[in-house]
């Protein structure tokens, strides 16, 4: 039986606070990801030519208590559940953006003509999918990210989440800034 490796020493996620305009970057901070079981799933939708499966955008998670925020522990179970219950958290929400252009495709040796993708997410607007406020005045900080799919995108409470990060470190919202996620994900 063939395998599908997604090589996770290599799938580097970038959090920029940059100049949406001019693409300028002035602070970043690095993460690796975890693709989760239904990621899985969204792949193997993919392989079948289900288009619906194909990665729509990032949820950009964001922290307004102030300070360093501290991840929340998770393995590859988790699903969209922990997003729907920030609803009842006093500080943290998230952004559900779309992908900023089509995924780059790259090589990643010169075995393979295109096995590596980048996805672009920019935030937009100044509100999270629970109402909490986004911006420098609120403290807001993001500190982590996923990959989504919209299998109907008329309807975000059936996303499905292909992979989730956490930071090193936390990147505050500045004023005027937006902050972009770069996610870069290799197939072996």
């Amino acid at each position: 039986m063939d395998r599908l490796t997604i090589n996770t020493g290599r799938n580097i996620v970038r959090f920029m606070s940059m100049d949406r305009i001019t693409g300028k970057v002035y602070k970043e901070v690095f993460s690796k990801n975890l693709v989760l079981y239904g990621g899985a799933d969204i792949l193997a939708k993919l392989l079948a030519g289900n288009s619906n499966y194909a990665i729509s955008g990032l949820y950009i998670e964001y922290d307004n208590a102030g300070g360093t925020p501290t991840p929340p522990a998770f393995d590859r179970s988790a699903d969209k559940s922990y997003y729907d219950g920030l609803i009842s958290d006093p500080n943290r929400d998230y952004l559900r953006v779309s992908l900023a252009a089509a995924p780059l495709f790259t090589a990643s040796s010169s075995d393979y003509d295109f096995n590596r993708l980048t996805f672009l997410g920019i935030s937009d607007g100044t509100v999270g999918v629970h109402g909490k406020v986004f911006s420098s005045a609120a403290n807001s900080t993001v500190f982590g990210a996923a990959l989504y799919c919209a299998v109907d995108p008329s309807d975000s409470s059936q996303d499905l989440i292909y992979a989730r990060t956490y930071s090193t470190g936390a990147l505050a919202k500045a004023a005027g800034l937006s902050i972009g996620v770069s996610w870069l994900t290799e197939i072996l």
